[in-house]
């Protein structure tokens, strides 16, 4: 019973002094999370302007593409006949490609490191975290370009679209939860981003991103009940597109779960970390 004990306080330690490290390593955790977010733009020309640019014209091209100015068949927005479906596509991706972002790139977050993983006076805990940082930070200037391009199109913005922030935490905790188990799995499994890549694919279509969750018959519906992909969806187009706030009840069972997918993940990856070295 004491050892139990000893060795349960023991792993406590361990993640109170994980959990730590984001605060006396910030100076360092802002610098990778600054890396991350300009390694693609590095070498272009106009450098970090495309982190606003980019989401800009994506969305601006897929309102295009599904309306009638370029003479393609404008696709109605089931509840919403005025609403562009390049707009409504758009909106539904910009949780997914954070999910999707988590995990791929979660998955190889150590393996990727492994000159860092070497040095023992490392904080792993740093990595996947920064993983999911910049995926969410990515998508929030995806946000703003989505609202730029409704106000052109549709000459109106959802006040609801302030409350947004509330949401993205569980959010965070969610891709966050992601993003640990999967550099965990990634660690020991080198080809689990083979093996995830067509489960996210599948996802994708499973999702409410490209269909509206009333085309699924009745006794199907536990996949959208579920799936927390689902949730993020619908909260995305309700409070930016529709001025809806989401269900309370919701809500707190996606909050629940994103919350206790982060705390067994990130438990998980502070008990193992101290083998990382050698798998590399």
């Amino acid at each position: 019973m004491y050892t139990n004990t000893a060795k349960t306080e023991s792993q406590a330690r361990m993640v109170l002094g994980a959990l730590a490290n984001f605060y006396h390593k910030r100076w360092l955790l802002r610098y990778f999370i600054h890396r991350q977010l300009m390694r693609s733009y590095q070498k272009s020309i106009l450098g970090s302007v495309w982190i606003i640019l980019g989401p800009f014209i994506w969305v601006s091209f897929l309102a295009l593409v599904f309306s009638e100015m370029v003479g393609l068949r404008f696709r109605v927005v089931e509840g919403d006949e005025t609403l562009n479906f390049g707009l409504y596509l758009y909106c539904g991706l910009l949780p997914f490609t954070a999910y999707s972002e988590s995990l791929t790139k979660g998955a190889t977050s150590i393996r990727s490191s492994s000159g860092l993983v070497q040095k023992v006076v490392f904080p792993l805990e740093l990595l996947p975290f920064t993983t999911a940082v910049t995926a969410l930070v990515d998508k929030f200037f995806g946000v703003g370009a989505l609202m730029v391009v409704l106000w052109i199109l549709e000459h109106r913005l959802e006040w609801t679209v302030l409350l947004l922030p509330l949401f993205i935490l569980p959010q965070f905790l969610f891709i966050l939860g992601l993003a640990y188990f999967m550099a965990f799995v990634g660690t020991y499994v080198p080809d689990i981003s083979e093996i995830f890549r067509p489960i996210v694919r599948g996802s994708f279509f499973l999702t409410p991103i490209l269909w509206p969750e009333s085309k699924i018959p009745e006794r199907l519906h536990f996949l959208i009940d579920l799936n927390p992909l689902a949730y993020l969806v619908g909260t995305y187009r309700d409070l930016i597109l529709h001025g809806e706030i989401p269900g309370m009840l919701a809500t707190l069972y996606f909050s629940l779960f994103s919350g206790a997918l982060f705390i067994v993940s990130f438990a998980l990856f502070v008990r193992f970390k101290s083998r990382f070295a050698d798998l590399l």
